[in-house]
């Protein structure tokens, strides 16, 4: 059989991740595609639209074979972290031939050797990297500053001329560097050639609207391939969830899902935790907080500091933001705050919880769970008897983490809380 992997989001599922899930059918001929999404929070540092078990329901129905769940220190985790999380629990699978991921550039070499220089960190690089953030920059801005440098003039290596080689790939950084899909995926391939995973990345080009656009936009536009963000799926429907416009911009059965969910006031935005963000906050001190994933010792205090002027989790992010400090890093420190994340991310995801599969695909879920490295798991009540001492807190991390979306979402709501253990595989 020959498997594709993708590493999502789908917040919420649109046509342009149909287009890719069909893509992976068409052009490279996959039996089966396997979703690795983030669960009930995103990277972003923001709880995702949509329950998990309702997104890995629109993936399913629009193609998808098998979703599995991203563990939450990984899912809310800087682009680096989520990539090895999701490229570290596809390679352990065995069963994963390629990996497919759209971006800006739509060609995969660029972004390869990129990644290389970031694996191997020459020392070259590495002084620049380190003068740039000497210099107060981020660090995204940082890396992105010492990799134009690095690649600026043709450098031998092992005596070699590479002249007229690095300069051209130099002319791309600067594009390549502009757009987070490409970021992205050079992360994917670094994640790759760290775990030196016989996974093949390919790529095809993001289609339709930039990432970062917030408005819907005409047709005419960007013609056929006219597919709307997640982003600006998500502004629209905070701006006007009765108009229902932004159902045109998914799949029929993702928009049916979407639309009941909107109808019944269940979904989340980030304002929907400003109450607890506000109370996790008063409890903290610039000591305690420190001790949360992304929280510096300059963003505590700043927080502390700040604490009295807090209105909601947007504008409190927006308020802490600095020239150092970029507003996503900002609010997954917030949400850390709440989550209670600490401490490293596991360098490799220790086991592939299931959230649904399509029952015609009954042979991959065989074949993986002859072939993987971690353990799989499809009951969430069997998870402690299952996992190693040192995966069961990456474990009860994520129980914890959706148990939280759940409360807040039952209150918004109005309907019964239901516990992880009591949720249902998506059986299609």
């Amino acid at each position: 059989m020959k498997v594709t992997g993708i590493i999502a989001e789908y917040n919420p599922f649109h046509r342009g991740h149909r287009y890719q899930i069909d893509y992976c059918r068409e052009k490279l001929k996959s039996d089966y595609v396997i979703i690795a999404m983030s669960g009930d929070f995103v990277q972003r540092g923001a709880p995702a639209l949509l329950p998990k078990h309702q997104r890995a329901e629109m993936a399913l129905r629009c193609g998808a074979d098998l979703v599995l769940e991203l563990p939450v220190s990984v899912s809310t985790a800087s682009a680096e972290g989520f990539a090895m999380g999701g490229v570290s629990m596809l390679d352990a699978l065995h069963v994963v031939d390629t990996l497919c991921f759209g971006s800006e550039a739509g060609e995969i070499s660029a972004m390869h050797d990129l990644a290389e220089v970031l694996t191997e960190e020459p020392d070259t690089y590495r002084s620049l990297l380190r003068n740039c953030l000497a210099q107060g920059m981020s660090f995204p801005a940082a890396r992105n500053l010492a990799l134009e440098e690095y690649f600026r003039e043709p450098r031998n290596f092992d005596g070699d001329d590479f002249d007229g080689v690095l300069t051209p790939l130099f002319n791309q950084i600067t594009q390549i560097l502009k757009f987070p899909n490409n970021i992205l995926g050079i992360e994917y391939c670094k994640a790759l050639l760290r775990l030196k995973s016989s996974i093949r990345p390919v790529t095809l080009r993001r289609q339709g609207m930039g990432y970062h656009e917030h408005m819907i936009s005409s047709p005419e536009k960007y013609g056929t391939k006219n597919y709307a963000s997640a982003s600006a799926i998500r502004y629209t429907l905070k701006e006007d969830p009765s108009s229902l416009q932004f159902t045109n911009e998914l799949p029929e059965p993702a928009a049916d899902i979407l639309k009941s969910a909107v109808s019944r006031n269940a979904f989340l935005l980030e304002n929907d935790f400003s109450l607890l963000l506000s109370y996790c906050l008063l409890n903290e001190t610039p000591e305690t907080l420190v001790q949360y994933a992304d929280v510096s010792r300059d963003l505590a205090a700043r927080i502390i500091n700040q604490r009295n002027q807090f209105e909601n989790y947007t504008q409190f992010t927006e308020l802490l933001k600095t020239k150092e400090v970029t507003y996503t890093r900002v609010q997954r420190a917030l949400l850390h705050t709440i989550l209670r994340i600490k401490g490293q991310l596991p360098h490799e995801v220790p086991y592939a919880r299931v959230l649904g599969f399509r029952k015609n695909s009954s042979a991959l879920l065989k074949a993986i769970k002859q072939q993987s490295s971690i353990p799989v798991i499809t009951k969430a009540a069997d998870a402690p008897a299952l996992l190693t001492p040192e995966a069961l807190p990456i474990w009860d991390e994520d129980i914890h983490a959706s148990s939280i979306y759940e409360s807040v979402l039952s209150q918004k709501s109005a309907s019964p809380f239901i516990h992880e253990y009591q949720k249902q595989l998506v059986l299609l």
